[in-house]
């Protein structure tokens, strides 16, 4: 009886690690059921970012980021927030830091961003502000 019960909590423990890996492994957001990307800076500019594809593209971007330890003192270049079809909403900060890579912040977890990934999402970001 006391092996039946040790089984079970061995798998059962198991079960769980696997579940908490998978959940931090997996996408920061999920860019198939997103519509749109707000930013607003201190500098009261809001950029709406409404193109499905630039949509696409920088929530893809955002998910390659890396997680780090971090305690940002700065104000965050832009507030962010994503509309989902069901009516939700997420939101992030974002930073752009000296060595020219994006940091953003996303439900209490820092991710960095590389140095192309930070170029391709500002190209996004200046191309949606023109617009």
């Amino acid at each position: 009886m006391k092996k039946i019960v040790a089984v079970i909590v061995v798998l059962g423990l198991m079960l769980v690690a696997f579940f908490y890996l998978y959940s931090r492994s997996g996408d920061v957001f999920q860019s198939v059921n997103a519509d749109l990307i707000t930013l607003s800076s201190d500098k009261n500019e809001v950029i709406e970012i409404e193109r499905r594809q630039h949509v696409k593209d920088m929530l893809d971007i955002m998910n390659q980021g890396k997680q780090i330890k971090t305690d940002k003192q700065s104000n965050p270049d832009y507030e962010g927030t994503v509309k989902f079809h069901e009516d939700r909403f997420d939101s992030f900060s974002l930073w752009f830091d000296d060595n020219k890579q994006a940091v953003f912040l996303h439900e209490g977890t820092y991710y960095k961003l590389t140095r192309n990934d930070t170029k391709a999402l500002q190209t996004i970001i200046k191309k949606e502000a023109k617009d």
